[in-house]
């Protein structure tokens, strides 16, 4: 058994933290575990940033300096400063004021702002008992309240693609969601198709595939960072710590072992894991040092002085060896990325505002490698500042490209897809996003009312297929929608409709004015037990302007031309809020168009790829007395996202919406 990660420790020593080499990364894949990045570059290839902290005797921070005042060098050669910034950011200056981040260009923009803190939260239920999950998300829903106007957050999973991240000021919506937050160490029940995979492996293999999807996560998240802006940026990783060893005797939960108990690994199966482990985590330190993003770790476990229980048939030398190297892992995790571990404290708060001052005031220096290197390899910098009775932190070195990534990152990108297209696929993104966490699926459209108000359509849709007497089951959705103008233009109950047998679905639809309109949700079982809460805000079209509009198609979802048949035949009958399909499907979609002056848009459709790209003429749609209705099958399509697009022309004029979805084999 494997006492502690010394390996890690000895193969990253020279590495304790590393600058930036000016370059982003592509968007992270969607799905699980995150293949390699190809790096880009905004800048030189030998272009090096380094952010630098500098504080007096007293902790204070150093804000009067000079790019003569610095002196950096690289192997021990004097290099040139050629671009130098100070980053500060002060909470009590009068800021701009902050509002809801509603688009991806406006998340974008707010993003690459130099005057706000950037940080993720990354709550890591692979390794979180449950019981310290609840301690901690309190903890942390505290520490949200104390943050302002400088903080931009947001909150991710493992299985959670950094490309679904969204970023808000609204601090006491995050801690809402982080009170959601439970823990499922050792708790190997499957939540999600990809789970599903391992559910009948050993709880060796099962961990090693944690291990696998988490790293993965850390590397993409900082790559993704790493694209929004050049300054420092901020991920807290919430966890207890990977190890690659799984101790004999551990109580697990829904492994197939009938006696729910792990027979333990071998000492080689332990020094194995542990190895495959070091390996994985430099490439977390490598895309954190590329993309200048520190990884602070806390430990929920808080000031703890064993790891197992007494439903844990473990020994005490086993018990503090695993202790130890889970806190290991924390330690150096953040210290090879220039973070701090908050590890052995009851009471994290005091860390985790020191972890935002980190963020509030330091100075980016950039220089060009002499001479540049293209091997790949750990390349150790020293910053010194001229000025006596100062402390300096500053990241140790970086992580040169090898002459393949440069060259791959050389190669002319691909070209971006339409901002419509990439809205659409993140739109599936979300849909598709794993369902531990929320129990229900959720459709909203809109179409124009029988007076100057819209008609909103809200169905909903279990994610999980639980038996209808099961206590987590969902039965029914309490639904308050408000209006802009605090007018409440609905409240009740949406309960699950019969019809929509074998599906657990329901909808509901009533009138609502053009504009912002706010939704509260509360998803009950049976029994009237709350099962969740949500809360989701929609733009309501005002339908009385001019030019050609399409509606939100509604999409119903059969499996024979009788399914079909019987849709048709309903008078009202209930939507899918899935986007997520089978092959053996077939979909029926419904959307209404308008045109100026009462004329009707000629309707055409089509099928695209991911990038937006027309793969073939759709039937056209078919008129009916509501507006327009297709019948799509899906067996000719391959596994794989597809955008159907729906297009509406009136003379001239021509716009066109578009419904991603995802076809399974």
């Amino acid at each position: 058994m494997v006492r502690r990660l010394a390996l890690l420790l000895a193969l990253v020593a020279a590495a304790t933290s590393a600058p930036l080499a000016r370059q982003a990364a592509q968007t992270p894949p969607a799905s699980p575990p995150a293949s390699q990045q190809q790096p880009t570059f905004r800048a030189r290839v030998d272009s090096v940033t380094v952010d630098v902290e500098v504080t007096d005797k007293q902790g204070r921070p150093v804000n009067d300096l000079t790019a003569d005042d610095f002196e950096v060098r690289e192997a021990n050669k004097l290099q040139t400063v050629d671009t130098f910034k100070l980053i500060k950011i002060d909470d009590n200056a009068n800021a701009q004021p902050t509002h809801e981040i509603l688009s991806l260009d406006q998340q974008q923009i707010e993003t690459g702002r130099d005057d706000t803190r950037l940080i993720v939260v990354f709550l890591d239920d692979y390794h979180t008992r449950r019981i310290n999950s609840l301690r901690v998300r309190q903890q942390l829903a505290k520490w949200m309240t104390t943050l302002t106007d400088r903080d931009l957050v947001a909150v991710t999973y493992p299985l959670m693609s950094p490309s679904a991240l969204t970023f808000t000021y609204d601090h006491e919506g995050l801690a809402s969601a982080i009170s959601k937050f439970e823990g499922r160490k050792y708790d190997y029940t499957p939540k999600n198709a990809y789970e599903e995979q391992y559910q009948m492996a050993t709880p060796e293999l099962q961990e090693k595939m944690r291990n696998d999807l988490v790293v993965a996560a850390l590397r993409s998240m900082c790559q993704f960072l790493g694209g929004l802006r050049d300054g420092r940026k901020t991920i807290l990783y919430v966890s207890e710590g990977m190890t690659g060893m799984v101790p004999t005797g551990i109580s697990t939960m829904g492994t197939f072992n009938p006696s729910n108990r792990t027979m333990g690994s071998t000492s080689q199966d332990n020094f194995s894991n542990s190895a495959s482990l070091t390996t994985d985590l430099i490439e977390v330190f490598r895309a954190a040092a590329r993309n200048n993003t520190s990884i602070y770790t806390l430990d929920p476990r808080g000031l703890a002085s064993s790891e197992f229980d007494i439903n844990d048939n473990v020994g005490s030398d086993t018990d503090r060896a695993y202790l130890n190297d889970s806190i290991d892992t924390l330690r150096t995790l953040a210290s090879q990325t220039n973070g701090r571990a908050i590890v052995s404290q009851n009471d994290p708060g005091p860390a985790l505002q020191q972890m935002v001052r980190d963020s509030s005031a330091y100075y980016l220096l950039g220089y060009t490698s002499s001479p540049p290197l293209h091997d790949g390899k750990f390349h150790e910098i020293q910053v010194r500042v001229k000025r006596k009775d100062v402390d300096v932190r500053a990241r140790k070195g970086y992580w040169a490209y090898s002459d393949e990534e440069v060259a791959k990152a050389m190669t002319p990108p691909k070209p971006e897809p339409a901002h419509d297209v990439q809205a659409a696929l993140d739109e599936l993104a979300n849909a598709a996003a794993p369902s531990d966490r929320h129990p229900i699926h959720l459709w909203i459209g809109t179409v124009r009312g029988a007076t100057d108000k819209a008609a909103v359509t809200f169905a909903w849709e279990a994610a999980s297929d639980a038996p209808a007497d099961a206590s987590g089951a969902v039965d029914r959705v309490q639904v308050v929608a408000q209006a802009s103008t605090g007018e409440k233009v609905f409240e009740g109950t949406v309960a699950r409709e019969q019809t929509a047998v074998p599906r657990i679905a329901g909808a509901v639809t009533f009138a609502a004015p053009a504009g912002r309109l706010r939704l509260h949700l509360t998803v009950e079982n049976a029994s009237g037990v709350r099962l969740d809460t949500d809360d989701r805000t929609v733009d309501v079209p005002d339908y009385t302007t001019p030019g050609p509009t399409i509606t939100e198609p509604v999409v119903y979802r059969a499996r024979t031309a009788r399914d079909i048949q019987q849709i048709r035949s309903s008078s009202n009958p209930v939507p899918t809020a899935a986007r997520s399909f089978s092959r053996t499907e077939r979909l029926l979609l419904r959307f209404q168009e308008y045109g100026p002056a009462g004329q009707t848009p000629t309707a055409t459709l089509r099928l695209l790829n991911q990038a937006g790209d027309k793969m073939a003429e759709l039937p056209a749609p078919t008129k009916t007395a509501n507006g327009f209705e297709s019948d799509i099958g899906l067996a000719p399509l391959p596994a794989g996202d597809f955008i159907i697009e729906i297009n509406a022309t009136v003379g001239p004029e021509k716009v066109r919406r578009l419904l991603a979805i995802h076809v399974t084999s």
